[in-house]
């Protein structure tokens, strides 16, 4: 058997062919079951790259305290600030919307990517974004006003 594959970034990629020696029935079998079991994996712990204005999950996976062999689904929801604001988030002003996230039990991430009128662009994190049990609460940290603000929020169910 062999493989060959581009210089692969994580563990977890796939490689791009595979050999087979189909000469002896029980080493094939293996191989497969090997081979199905690899991709299994690789794909369930693929993280998803759409960062789009809806609930989705990421397909990062989390740990459960005092039962670390059993993982959680990470979910992803990117909210447009501005345009629920309806306009610009003047400067040093806090605005909060309704995430309408049932069952949040934990965050994995969350910040804000954002853009002035200067222009100028810039990345946020806590204490200037957060969630609590009902919004998303952001406080615009800068003296300008805030032409784009994107929250990602990468958050547990379960």
């Amino acid at each position: 058997m062999s493989f060959t594959s581009d210089n692969p970034i994580q563990i977890n990629q796939l490689p791009i062919s595979v050999d087979f020696n189909v000469e002896d029935p029980d080493q094939l079998k293996w191989l497969l079951e090997q081979n199905y079991k690899r991709t299994v994996s690789a794909v369930n712990t693929k993280e998803g790259a759409f960062y789009l204005l809806q609930e989705l999950g990421n397909f990062k996976q989390w740990y459960t305290r005092n039962d670390p062999l059993r993982n959680r689904n990470v979910y992803r929801f990117v909210f447009d600030l501005v345009g629920l604001n309806g306009g610009n988030i003047g400067p040093g002003a806090t605005v909060a919307f309704n995430h309408n996230i049932s069952n949040l039990t934990n965050t994995a991430l969350i910040y804000a990517s954002c853009t002035s009128d200067v222009p100028e662009y810039f990345t946020v994190v806590y204490p200037d974004v957060r969630l609590n049990a009902t919004q998303v609460v952001f406080t615009n940290p800068t003296a300008n006003n805030l032409t784009q603000v994107d929250v990602v929020a990468e958050y547990l169910k379960n």
